[in-house]
């Protein structure tokens, strides 16, 4: 693992109740000059953790309340990369955990040490890890459904942003989603508002939700 690219006053936690998982993870990181901490974290424990860049591995074949963990960590700032089966390969278990603020996903596979290695480093550097096909849909598939007449001239990002607003994410849990700061992603939702033509994000979410909803069930 490369240290050079891991933050300072890093902390990396297994999420399993699976004591064969937990061990393979301890003595992957031991094995490989893991520069930081590393400790076991279980839903039913409090979440207390010194400053620094907190990443939660979850064992999700284990953890059936995965979901409320991801929400949980999300919510306090922290980062959340799942361990998952082959099953996972499929795109709509993988964009809804996307959806609710994981970072990343590794398929438990041939190959999932060398994947582990490589989505810790890009989930500590704030970014998002998952399959080529998975990271194209949730950046691109909402936006090659939308009618062009829908939400003219928006850019990029600002495409991104509505997709959540629809959803009903706030400001923070949009800028958790996309990796920027819930300053930002409030500077977004200002600017669509306007762009838009609307005074809320109820009034937008009723004008153009409607719409793509439409659109996408045609």
């Amino acid at each position: 693992m490369g240290t050079a690219q891991i933050p300072l006053d890093f902390f990396v936690y297994i999420c399993s109740r699976n004591p064969i998982a937990v061990w393979a993870i301890e003595h992957f990181l031991a094995s490989n000059s893991f520069n930081g901490r590393f400790a076991v974290w279980l839903p039913n424990q409090l979440l207390i953790t010194p400053p620094g860049v907190h990443v939660l591995l979850i064992d999700v074949c284990s953890i059936s309340e995965w979901p409320e963990a991801v929400r949980k960590w999300t919510d306090a700032g922290h980062r959340t990369l799942l361990l998952t089966t082959e099953s996972w390969s499929s795109r709509n278990p993988a964009l809804r955990a996307l959806h609710l603020g994981v970072r990343g996903i590794v398929h438990v596979s041939q190959g999932f040490i060398q994947q582990l290695s490589e989505a810790i480093s890009f989930v500590a550097r704030g970014q998002l890890f998952a399959s080529v096909e998975i990271l194209d849909e949730f950046y691109y598939g909402s936006r090659r459904l939308r009618p062009r007449s829908v939400t003219p001239h928006l850019s990029f990002r600002e495409e991104q942003v509505i997709d959540l607003l629809i959803k009903g994410f706030s400001n923070r849990r949009i800028g958790t989603v996309l990796g920027i700061s819930e300053r930002t992603a409030k500077f977004h939702v200002c600017n669509l508002l306007r762009k838009l033509q609307v005074r809320t994000r109820r009034e937008l979410v009723d004008k153009h939700g409607d719409v793509l909803d439409q659109h996408k069930s045609a």
